[in-house]
């Protein structure tokens, strides 16, 4: 028997990240498979890449978030400088490329946005999203039976298991082929208030034996909030109140532009930000 703990968008959650860790050691897992969504907007940078260092990650995928880190700053902020978003995800990125230790950013590069693995029999596709495209929103719980269909008929797979959307989930394609989603670490999500108050970290937990595919365990782990915001707040987290606020309204605000505006003009972000993007021209310049 052979339990692998999926795990997917700790969005830079660490202590969520930590309990989900000790649960999963407790429930006896022996490996890891991680889907993406590392850092941001959570204060977690070097702790999230030490934790997983610290148990047997074999998978390990690069979200649209971890994107991020590693697109021409410059070139899309000049394009996109008067939206909100822009501002919100520069303050970000400066924030984790202060607090990353380069090995683990030069590492992350590395990361593919898709694999495929296979267990006895059983062949696995992982993603983040799609195999080829690890952003928007086909997926959805609710979404037509066609695209799910899509995810698994392009290549033979026995089990699809992608994370990106926040929900657990378990469904089948039209030809009973398995679909997995392991919810969120970081930022779970649900748009139905009756199980918004709930803001445990998501993961899952898949068994297998001899036969093959035994079963599934979707977990919910506790963890302290409180020590979560406290370590944002030593870390000096930029949006810091709008990372508060996920815990309560259980909703980011990366395409809320009234919100961020509101936050934007309050602690002059935008202002930090221009005098960043300038820094990086004139070091860039510099280098030429």
């Amino acid at each position: 028997m052979k339990k692998i703990a999926v795990i997917s968008d700790i969005h830079g959650n660490f202590n969520a990240l930590k309990n989900v860790l000790k649960d999963s050691k407790e429930q006896g897992v022996e490996e890891y498979w991680f889907l993406g969504d590392l850092l941001m907007p959570g204060p977690g940078t070097n702790s999230i890449l030490e934790l997983l260092k610290s148990v047997n990650t074999t998978i390990k995928l690069r979200g649209n978030w971890d994107d991020f880190l590693f697109e021409d700053i410059l070139s899309i902020s000049k394009q996109y400088i008067d939206e909100p978003q822009t501002t919100y995800i520069v303050e970000l990125y400066k924030y984790v490329t202060e607090h990353l230790d380069h090995k683990y950013l030069n590492e992350m590069r590395q990361w593919p946005i898709y694999s495929k693995t296979k267990v006895g029999k059983l062949n696995i596709l992982l993603a983040h999203n799609y195999p080829q495209k690890n952003f928007d929103h086909e997926l959805l719980p609710y979404a037509d039976q066609k695209n799910f269909d899509t995810l698994l008929f392009e290549k033979p797979y026995d089990i699809a298991i992608y994370g990106h959307t926040h929900h657990q989930l378990m469904r089948t394609s039209s030809k009973d082929q398995l679909v997995i989603n392991p919810g969120s670490i970081g930022q779970p999500y649900t748009a139905w208030n009756n199980f918004n108050a709930d803001r445990r970290a998501q993961y899952a937990i898949l068994t297998f034996d001899d036969i093959g595919y035994r079963g599934i365990d979707f977990r919910k782990v506790s963890y302290s909030i409180t020590d979560e915001l406290k370590f944002a707040q030593a870390n000096q987290l930029p949006f810091f109140e709008l990372y508060k606020r996920i815990f309560t309204d259980g909703k980011a605000f990366t395409h809320n532009n009234a919100v961020l505006d509101e936050v934007i003009a309050k602690h002059h972000y935008k202002e930090a930000t221009l005098k960043y993007l300038k820094e990086l021209s004139n070091s860039k310049d510099d280098r030429q």
